[in-house]
C-alpha cells in the first residue's frame, strides 16, 4: 500500500508518476508515503516514509531496504522522463521508518465537523 502527496499542486502527468510508484512498490513489503516536493531548481524530490508490515511474518521472504526502494523509485521517474532534480539522490533525511513516528495531529479542531452531502 502506499500514499502519495505532492508539495503544491501535482504535475498534469501525476497519472504516470503513480503509476511508476505502483510497479516499483508492487512487490514490497510494508505501507509506504511518498511524499513530493519542488526542487529548489528544476524538477522535484521526494522524500519516503515506511511501516513494516505486521502481517508478514514469513522468515522466506526477502524484502529490500527502505533505501533501496527510495534508489527504485528515483530510477523509476527517471527513466519515463519525469522532471526529478538531476542532482539529487535520496540521502538518510528523505527515508525513514515511520512506524516509531508518533501518529500525526488532526488538521481539524475538535469543534469542527464534517458535513455530509446527499447524493
Amino acid at each position: 500500500m502506499f500514499i502519495v502527496r505532492w508539495d503544491g499542486s501535482p504535475p498534469v502527468d501525476k497519472r504516470v508518476w503513480i503509476e511508476v510508484l505502483r510497479e516499483t512498490l508492487a512487490g514490497e513489503l510494508g505501507s509506504y508515503r511518498v511524499m513530493f516536493a519542488p526542487a529548489t531548481g528544476e524538477g522535484w524530490r521526494f522524500a519516503l516514509e515506511w511501516r513494516a508490515d505486521d502481517q508478514v511474518s514469513d522468515d522466506g521472504l526477502i524484502a529490500n531496504s527502505p533505501d533501496s526502494v527510495a534508489f527504485n523509485i528515483l530510477h523509476g521517474l527517471l527513466e519515463r522522463g519525469l522532471p526529478i532534480d538531476a542532482s539529487w539522490t535520496p540521502g538518510p533525511g528523505d527515508v525513514r521508518d515511520a512506524s516509531s513516528s508518533p501518529a500525526a495531529r488532526p488538521t481539524r479542531r475538535s469543534s469542527e465537523t464534517r458535513t455530509r452531502r446527499d447524493r
